[in-house]
C-alpha cells in the first residue's frame, strides 16, 4: 500500500519496520511479545533526515508518531475487519497471544486513536481495506487525499452490536 502510494505521488517509500530492523533503530527486544522496542528518538532522526533529503516520503508503519506532526500532511490508518485480521495473522503462523492482541487493538481502534491524538483529526484518514484489492485501496486513498471523497469512520465495536459473529470473536480476545 505505502509503496503504491509513494509511486502514485512520486515520493520515496520507507517501510518503517524494515528500516528499524536494518539500521538497528530499536532499544530493546520484547521477548514476551516477540517484537523489537523501537527507539523513537533514533527513528525520528533518521526519518527526518530522509524527509529533508527527498522533500517528501510515504512511511508505512503501525507506530503512529514516527514523524513530528509539522512534517506530516496526511496519515492513512488502514483498518480491517477483525475477523479478516484474525485469519490473516493465523495463516502467517503468528502466536495466538499476539494474534489476539492485534485483533483486540484493531477492534478498539488503538492505532487510529494514537494517530488522532498525535496528528489531529484534520490529517488522519481511515480506510477499510477488508477484502479490497491493492488497486482499490490506492484509488480510494488517492481520492481521499485529493478531497474527492469524504472521510470515513470505522467502528468495529458498533458493528459488533449488530453482528453476533464479530461480537463473539471480540469477546474471546
Amino acid at each position: 500500500m505505502g509503496k503504491g502510494l509513494a509511486e502514485a505521488f512520486s515520493l520515496m517509500h520507507v517501510d518503517v519496520p524494515l528500516l528499524v530492523e536494518k539500521e538497528g533503530l530499536y532499544s530493546d527486544v520484547d521477548r514476551d511479545r516477540g517484537s523489537k522496542v523501537v527507539s523513537l528518538s533514533k527513528l525520528r532522526r533518521r526519518l527526518h533526515g530522509l524527509l529533508m533529503e527527498t522533500g517528501g516520503l510515504v512511511a508505512s508503519s503501525h507506530v503512529p508518531d514516527v514523524l513530528p506532526s509539522r512534517d506530516v500532511d496526511y496519515v492513512l490508518v488502514l483498518r480491517i475487519d477483525p475477523r479478516a485480521l484474525l485469519h490473516r495473522l493465523l495463516s502467517r503462523g503468528w502466536p495466538e497471544g499476539k494474534v489476539k492482541e492485534n485483533v483486540a487493538s484493531e477492534a478498539l481502534g488503538i492505532c487510529l486513536a494514537q494517530a488522532l491524538d498525535y496528528y489531529g483529526e484534520v490529517k488522519v484518514y481511515e480506510l477499510d481495506v477488508t477484502n479490497k484489492s491493492l488497486e482499490d485501496v490506492l484509488e480510494e486513498a488517492t481520492k481521499m487525499i485529493k478531497g474527492e471523497v469524504k472521510k470515513t469512520t470505522i467502528d468495529w465495536l458498533a458493528k459488533a452490536e449488530e453482528d453476533e459473529d464479530l461480537a463473539s470473536l471480540l469477546a474471546s480476545c
